[in-house]
C-alpha cells in the first residue's frame, strides 16, 4: 500500500547483546514476520528478535528512499541497519520492493525511455553489490490495473505481448542477479475486490516463464470478510496459481478488540497451516504507530497489537497460538525458509489458436542437489521425461479452452519440485470483414474476432458501450460517437487487435480521432511479430471536453518503425484510461528504404531521377534518396 511516509530517522538501540530470541514462532520452515516502526527495528519494551523472526522495512529499501536525491548517490544507512539486524539473529530479511509505481525518483521522470531502463540496471546492480545474498525480494509491487502502475515500465518492454511483459522482464532481471533469492510479486486487493485481475496477471507471469517463485497477498483487505467468504478466497487463488504464498501485510484495523480478535482467529490459522503458505508477515504491530487509521475519529494506528506497552487479545491469543503444534508443525513450501530449486516452465504462447504449435520449454536447476529426471504432464497425462538439457518439447493446441502443464523435477535424493503452467486454446483469429487494406482507415470497433486474450483484452466482462454493433467482442465496450462507433470505457492494460494487408512497405504517417472528458488519457500503437510487440507509436490524448466524450480530435504523428508488407496485425493498447476511440488514418509517408529529403538541402547540381532512373529536371524540391540516388516524391 501507499503507506505514510515518516520524516526523520530515529536509530534504534542495538547495544543490548543480540542472540537466539525466543520468537512467538518455532516452526523452523515459516516465518512470523512484522516490519520496522517508525524507522526503528525495536520499538517499545521487547527487542523485534523476541517476537518476530522475518523482517519487512517499511520504507527504508524503497527506491525514492536509497536514491532518491540525486541518481547514482546511495544512500543505504538505514536499509542496512535492518538487513544487518536480521543476519545477526539468523531470520530472512525481505528487500521490499525493485519496481513499483510509487515512491520512486522523481527524477526518473525527466529520463528517456532508455536513460530509464539503464537506471533501473543501476539501481538493481547496486543493490547487487550491496546486498549479494538476499533471500527474498517483493520483485514488483502493486501493478493490478488501477494500483501503481510504474510511469517507466515501458523502459521494461510495456505491455507487450503478454500484457505485462515488463513484469516479466523485471522478474528476468532480479533472476540474473540473485538466482537463490525468492522472488515475489506483491499486490492489495487480492482477497476480496481485485481478485480475478491479481489472479490473471500472477497466472499469466507464471506461465510466460517469468521466474516468480511465489505471490504475496498483501492482507489489508481481510478487516471486513468472515471466515466462509476468506478462505473460499484463499482457495479460489491458490487452486488457480499453485504456487507459494506469503501473507505480506496483514492487518486489522480496528479499535474493537474483540472484532480484531475474532479475525486473527478465523484467519491467522487458516493461512499458517496451510502447506503453500510460507509465512505471515503483520504490518505493524505497535499500536498508534501502524499506517491503518480511524478516518472518523482521527485515531492513528489501529491495526497495532501492542498498545501503550500491553498485549491486545490478538496478540495475546497469537502468542497461544504459536505455541500450538498445529503451529510449529505446520508445512511449508521453501523448508528452512530457503529456496533449493528454481523450476520455471513456459509456454510459447500464453493464448493459442487451435491448430497451432506450442513449445514448452522448462528451465530447472537446484541449488544443493542434483536433477536425475524431470517427469512432464500435459493436459494431467504424462507426454515426456527427459533427463537432459534443453528440456523442451512443442504439443499441438488441439483442445478449446484452458490446458494445464506440470513440470516435476526429480532430485537424484528421490526429492519432488513441482511447477505448473499452462495455455489458452481458442478458435482460430477472424479477421473483421477479411481485415483492412493499409494506407486506409480502421475503423477502431473492428477489433479482430476469436476471444478474449486472443484478438482483444478488457479489464471485465461486461459490455457496458449500450449498442449491440457486435456480439463477438466479449467486454469490450463499444459506444455511439462521431457519427459512428468508438470503443469507450477503457482502461489501462486493454488492448485490440486489427489484421491489415500492407499493400506499400514504408514509413506511416497517422491521424487518430480520439476523444476524453479527463486529462492523461491515451494509448500505443503496436506491430504483432513473432511473439511481440514492436512499438510504433504512442499517442496522447488530451482532454477534448471537460468530462464529455461527444468531442472527437485528430491526434497525428508517423510511427517509428516501418510497415512490412503483407498481411499483418496491429495493436492498439490503452496506456492510459478513459479515452473513446473512434477510427485511425494510415498514410505511407515513405516507401520502405526511402528517406525524405529536399533538393534545396541537397547541391543544386546533384541531378534528379524519377523512379525509373531517368534523370529529370532538377527544378523539383520534393524529393527522396534510394542507394545514393534522389527520386521524386
Amino acid at each position: 500500500m501507499n503507506h505514510s511516509f515518516k520524516l526523520l530517522f530515529s536509530a534504534a538501540a542495538l547495544t543490548f547483546s543480540l542472540g537466539a530470541g525466543a520468537q512467538l514462532s518455532s516452526n523452523p520452515d515459516k516465518f512470523l514476520g512484522n516490519i520496522t516502526t517508525d524507522y526503528n527495528v525495536d520499538y517499545g519494551k521487547e527487542p523485534f528478535y523476541t517476537l518476530w523472526n522475518q523482517i519487512t522495512p517499511e520504507n527504508e529499501s524503497k527506491w525514492d528512499q536509497i536514491e532518491g536525491q540525486r541518481r547514482g548517490s546511495f544512500n543505504w544507512f538505514n536499509c542496512d541497519n535492518i538487513y544487518d539486524y536480521a543476519k545477526r539473529n539468523g531470520f530472512p530479511f525481505k528487500f521490499h520492493t525493485l519496481i513499483w509505481g510509487s515512491q520512486y525518483p522523481n527524477w526518473m521522470n525527466n529520463l528517456s525511455t532508455a536513460e530509464q531502463y539503464k537506471a533501473i540496471e543501476e539501481w538493481m546492480d547496486a543493490i547487487k553489490a550491496r546486498y549479494p545474498e538476499l533471500p527474498m525480494i517483493d520483485v514488483v509491487n502493486e501493478a493490478v490495473a488501477g494500483h501503481a502502475p510504474a510511469p517507466y515500465k515501458a523502459a521494461l518492454g510495456g505491455d507487450g505481448f503478454t500484457g505485462y511483459d515488463w513484469i516479466i522482464r523485471a522478474f528476468e532481471m532480479a533472476h540474473e542477479r540473485w538466482p537463490d533469492a525468492i522472488l515475489i510479486y506483491n499486490d492489495y486487493n487480492t482477497f476480496r475486490w481485485q481478485k480475478t485481475q491479481f489472479i490473471d496477471l500472477v497466472r499469466t507471469l507464471r506461465d510466460a516463464g517469468a521466474p516468480v517463485d511465489a505471490y504475496g497477498c498483501q492482507s489489508h483487505d481481510l478487516t471486513d470478510m468472515d471466515a466462509g467468504m476468506f478462505r473460499a478466497a484463499m482457495d479460489e487463488i491458490q487452486n488457480a496459481l499453485r504456487m507459494p504464498m506469503y501473507s505480506t501485510e496483514y492487518d486489522i484495523g480496528s479499535t474493537n478488540d474483540t472484532y480484531q480478535l475474532q479475525r486473527f482467529k478465523e484467519q491467522i490459522p487458516y493461512m499458517w497451516e496451510a502447506d503453500y503458505v510460507a509465512g505471515v508477515t503483520l504490518w505493524g504491530y505497535i499500536y498508534g504507530h501502524t499506517w491503518c487509521n480511524n478516518n472518523d475519529t482521527g485515531e492513528k494506528g489501529i491495526s497495532g497489537i501492542i498498545k501503550d506497552g500491553n498485549d491486545r487479545p490478538a496478540m495475546t491469543w497469537l502468542r497461544e497460538y504459536m505455541q500450538t503444534e498445529a503451529a510449529k508443525k505446520a508445512k511449508s513450501p521453501f523448508p528452512g525458509m530457503v529456496k533449493e530449486a528454481s523450476v520455471y516452465v513456459k509456454c510459447g504462447n500464453v493464448n493459442v489458436c487451435v491448430g497451432d504449435e506450442v513449445p514448452i520449454t522448462v528451465s530447472a536447476r537446484l541449488k544443493t542437489k542434483t536433477i536425475d529426471h524431470i517427469d512432464l504432464y500435459v493436459g494431467g497425462q504424462l507426454l515426456t521425461t527427459m533427463t537432459a538439457e534443453p528440456y523442451q518439447v512443442t504439443v499441438s493446441a488441439n483442445v478449446l479452452g484452458r490446458t494445464d502443464v506440470k513440470a516435476v523435477v526429480v532430485a537424484a535424493d528421490g526429492t519432488q519440485y513441482e511447477r505448473w503452467s499452462g495455455f489458452n486454446t481458442y478458435p482460430q483469429r477472424v479477421p473483421y470483414n477479411g481485415g483492412v487494406d493499409v494506407p486506409g482507415t480502421i475503423e477502431f470497433e473492428n477489433f479482430d474476432g476469436s476471444n478474449e486474450g486472443i484478438t482483444y483484452h478488457d479489464s471485465d466482462s461486461n459490455n457496458e458501450g449500450g449498442t449491440h454493433y457486435r456480439n463477438d467482442g466479449g467486454g469490450v465496450d463499444i459506444v455511439t460517437g462521431n457519427g459512428g462507433y468508438a470503443i469507450g470505457y477503457t482502461a489501462a492494460g486493454e488492448w485490440l487487435d486489427y489484421t491489415v494487408n500492407v499493400t506499400e512497405a514504408g514509413t506511416y504517417s497517422y491521424v487518430a480521432y480520439a476523444s476524453s472528458g479527463s486529462t492523461g488519457s491515451g494509448f500505443s500503437i503496436g506491430l504483432v511479430s513473432d511473439g511481440r510487440v514492436i512499438p510504433l507509436a504512442k499517442v496522447s490524448v488530451s482532454q477534448t471536453a471537460n468530462n464529455s466524450w461527444d468531442t472527437y480530435k485528430a491526434f497525428t504523428g508517423t510511427f517509428a518503425a516501418e510497415l512490412p508488407a503483407g498481411r499483418q496485425t496491429l495493436r492498439v493498447s490503452i496506456d492510459s484510461p478513459y479515452c473513446n476511440l473512434d477510427r485511425l488514418v494510415l498514410k505511407c509517408s515513405a516507401p520502405s528504404g526511402i528517406s525524405m529529403v529536399h533538393a534545396d538541402d541537397e547541391d543544386a547540381q546533384t541531378p534528379l531521377y524519377n523512379v525509373f532512373g531517368v534523370k529529370v529536371n532538377d527544378q523539383y524540391k520534393g524529393v527522396v534518396i534510394r542507394g545514393g540516388k534522389k527520386y521524386l516524391k
